[in-house]
């Protein structure tokens, strides 16, 4: 996945820290609370949650991985 580099809050996208990836099944955002010290990264793919991570790569790799699992059952189900 191809991520953006850390952001500020800006309107309309995030009201947090964010790094931001385009992929096929639409926009994942991880975002953080930057002025805290130590914060959980959450990951949202379009408008589904996938979840929390403790570091910024653990929540890139959380987000490559539910990814790569939707490419696997959209190939079953497609019979790909």
């Amino acid at each position: 996945m191809n991520w953006t580099e850390e952001s500020k809050p800006k309107e309309g996208i995030s009201h947090y820290t964010h790094v931001i990836a385009e992929t096929p099944l639409g926009r994942c955002i991880i975002e953080w609370k930057g002025w805290k010290e130590s914060d959980s990264y959450s990951i949202t793919l379009g408008n589904d949650y996938i979840g929390d991570e403790f570091t910024l790569e653990s929540a890139k790799e959380r987000a490559n991985t539910f990814l790569v699992g939707k490419k696997e059952e959209l190939s079953s189900y497609l019979g790909m």
